[in-house]
């Protein structure tokens, strides 16, 4: 699992546990059946939006919440360090 934090809640930010691979079965705006498999951030963002489809926002997620902090406190002490796992989760499953 890696982690994502996601801003839905105005002026907060806090680590969502996210699977780094997810499969995808759907139907297309046609009705037609999709199956497919995502990776890296890309699965993070895929996970987030069917979050929201099920009317959850990222605080239903946050399994500690320590890792709570408004934007600013983020951007000051965790930005750094979520930017080097974005960029490693990148290098490994792609964008």
């Amino acid at each position: 699992m890696n982690f994502e934090g996601c801003l839905s809640v105005p002026n907060m930010r806090g680590e969502v546990p996210r699977n780094v691979a997810v499969r995808v079965r759907a139907m297309d705006r046609n009705g037609k059946d999709v199956d497919f498999e995502v990776k890296g951030l890309t699965a993070g963002t895929f996970q987030h939006e069917v979050d929201h489809l099920f009317g959850k926002v990222f605080l239903d997620r946050v399994v500690d919440t320590k890792t709570l902090c408004t934007w600013q406190d983020f951007e000051r002490y965790f930005q750094r360090d979520f930017v080097e796992r974005a960029k490693a989760l990148v290098a490994k499953y792609g964008s």
